[in-house]
């Protein structure tokens, strides 16, 4: 992972509200820009966390291990969310890992530098309560998606949530612009990769799907 002394978090929802004069206050030495890599490891189940993380490109899962050992995919976020958000409260551990998906840019702000601005400045302490609440509310609505339904309807609402936040129109329909493997999809649905590879052959088979390449497309009769 490639880390480098410089700043561009300006262009982000979470602060199109700050006034340039506050934000200038960040552009000195405020933050540190990391790149990722595809499986990169941006932090670990349990390690400390003391620093926001504002994805500039690409993307992440958020994985945790249960006490089975099993992997459960809490999460996908993207450009323009936010990781490591428990840094804004209090001293504490990461709850799950965030691991690259593609190659990827973040900025890293540390609790302590974020908590300065956001008392200078009342526009960003609102954004980032709204924008907070907003992922709350949307992993309450896509647990109940994901863990509910037979594997072949799993199936189908998670990538229709994918076309929905990361698709780009196709001739075919809607490309989800994000590699996942079978072994992904069933760490976020919560079965096995074996079922998961029978709901997608089924899917295909139906017409409801294609593979191209390492991605996936949403025939438009989906939606």
């Amino acid at each position: 992972m490639e880390v480098n002394r410089h700043l561009c978090l300006k262009d982000l929802p979470l602060f199109e509200n700050v006034e340039d004069e506050v934000f200038s206050t960040v552009c000195r030495g405020a933050a540190v820009k990391k790149h990722c890599r595809r499986g990169d490891i941006l932090f670990n189940q349990g390690e400390p966390s003391d620093t926001l993380y504002l994805i500039k490109e690409g993307s992440f899962k958020l994985v945790r291990v249960n006490e089975d050992g099993k992997e459960i995919i809490l999460q996908l976020a993207g450009k323009g969310e936010v990781l490591g958000e428990a840094a804004l409260f209090r001293e504490n551990s990461h709850p799950a890992a965030a691991v690259a998906l593609e190659n990827a840019r973040v900025c890293a702000l540390s609790r302590q530098r974020l908590e300065k601005i956001i008392r200078e400045s009342p526009d960003l302490a609102l954004q980032v309560i709204y924008s907070l609440g907003n992922r709350l509310y949307n992993a309450w609505e896509q647990v109940t998606e994901l863990r509910t339904g037979s594997t072949r309807e799993r199936v189908l609402n998670l990538l229709i949530r994918l076309a929905g936040e990361r698709g780009e129109p196709c001739p075919e329909g809607t490309l989800i612009k994000l590699h996942l493997t079978q072994q992904d999809i069933a760490d976020f649905v919560g079965v096995s990769r074996v079922m998961v590879a029978q709901s997608l052959k089924e899917l295909t088979s139906r017409n409801y799907l294609i593979k191209k390449g390492k991605y996936y497309i949403l025939k438009d009769r989906c939606f």
